[in-house]
């Protein structure tokens, strides 16, 4: 560790409409709008997890008190529906009223953000990066947990999720024990941990469906990498996957790369790809693990292979795009995720949307159906082939380090 730096521990806590009995998946919005896609949103009539996770905050030695102006948690509140913005910043407000003497906690909302924008728009930062402020999918979520740490103007940024609890009592030692210096003569700037799942790195691949076995089997896949990667010594190495609820990130590394907001889900290893493209080497250390312990998703599947479908396409073309740079191209990735990056695979997303339609339709779910066609169909028209991945990442990045400039050490507004 490089002597006392300042840490801000950004949480995101995803939050929907109340559940009502009987319903199944994400319900329909009355406005009209539609809900942002995430897997496990907390109905507002629930307690969520994010209670267990500060409880389990007193695991931790070497936790900075309150008042040592080092370590700052910051709550990131995330509506799926704008409408209930005010109503999720309540509940919030409610949840941690109880941890406020013991930590230093601050949340990043729609209404603060906005005033933030406002502010920054006033002083003369385009508009064009100020659009960058939103909390619409998981990517622009992650944007706003970097941005926390810079507005608090930390060195560090540790990004933990609201459905882990720590385990570790010696994890925040061993998250900064890297950061800021180097390991076989390379800088390491950003780490990753892993999941405990919830006692094993492994996933239980006994859970995967047979829609998905033939040919996305990303839990098997995923395994062969966590064995690759967590299983084996040394303890810290260059990593083709990361947890995104698992990280530390040198602030000034935040505030100079974005996560990309054209992807929606596996906003994670988009970063990875973002930092690779930069010439920043990603590691992984198979010391640093947090318990993950996910309530149900709400999702239906056909969303989520939507999503992963969009995803893969999209960092496919990112990696042609710059497959002049090393560390960015197919076997680079492999086994996870570049498994998913291959000339296959609109073949393999046609091939399991057929097999998710014919569960569906034996399920008697015909409602379903036919977004397993339009699945197929999106593989088949591949509109991100049209993307120029290496022009949207340059106007990208300079948006975003105007944003950040700005908003450097300002503090979290009111």
């Amino acid at each position: 560790m490089q002597g006392v730096r300042r840490v801000t521990m950004v949480i995101p806590s995803y939050w929907r409409p109340e559940s009502q009995p009987d319903t199944e998946g994400i319900e329909p919005s009355l406005s009209g709008e539609e809900e942002s896609l995430f897997d496990h949103p907390t109905p507002l009539n629930e307690q969520g997890t994010l209670p267990r996770l500060l409880d389990s905050l007193e695991t931790l030695h070497d936790l900075p008190p309150r008042n040592a102006g080092i370590f700052t948690l910051v709550i990131i509140a995330v509506p799926t529906l704008s409408r209930i913005a005010d109503q999720v910043l309540a509940k919030l407000e409610e949840l941690i009223h109880p941890y406020r003497r013991r930590y230093d906690i601050r949340i990043l909302h729609a209404h603060n953000l906005e005033h933030l924008k406002n502010e920054l728009i006033a002083e003369g930062v385009s508009g064009g990066a100020c659009e960058l402020i939103g909390l619409n999918n998981y990517a622009a979520v992650r944007n706003m947990c970097s941005l926390a740490s810079i507005l608090n103007g930390s060195q560090l940024a540790l990004f933990i999720d609201d459905d882990e609890v720590f385990i570790d009592p010696d994890f925040l030692r061993e998250a900064q024990e890297f950061t800021g210096g180097e390991w076989d003569g390379r800088p390491v700037r950003a780490v990753a941990g892993y999941y405990l799942q919830p006692d094993t790195y492994r996933l239980d691949v006994s859970k995967t469906p047979a829609w998905r076995r033939p040919y996305w089997d990303n839990a098997s896949a995923m395994n062969e990498a966590f064995d690759l990667i967590i299983g084996r010594a040394p303890r810290l190495k260059p990593t083709p996957f990361v947890f995104g609820g698992n990280m530390v990130v040198e602030c000034d590394l935040l505030s100079r790369i974005p996560f990309d907001p054209l992807i929606t889900r596996g906003e994670d290893i988009d970063f990875l790809i973002n930092l690779r493209a930069n010439g920043v080497t990603f590691w992984l250390d198979r010391e640093l693990s947090i318990k993950h312990l996910p309530p149900r998703s709400s999702s239906p599947d056909w969303k989520k292979l939507r999503e992963d479908a969009r995803r893969f396409l999209y960092e496919r073309k990112k990696l042609a795009d710059h497959s002049d740079l090393d560390g960015l191209d197919r076997q680079a990735l492999m086994p996870y995720p570049g498994l998913f990056l291959g000339p296959d695979l609109e073949e393999r997303i046609i091939k399991t949307s057929l097999l998710l339609k014919q569960e569906y339709e034996s399920a008697s779910r015909h409602q379903e159906a036919p977004e397993c066609d339009a699945i197929a169909a999106l593989a088949e028209e591949n509109p991100y082939a049209r993307i120029d991945t290496k022009r949207w990442l340059v106007d990208l990045t300079e948006r975003w380090q105007e944003l950040t400039a700005a908003a450097a050490a300002r503090g979290i507004p009111p």
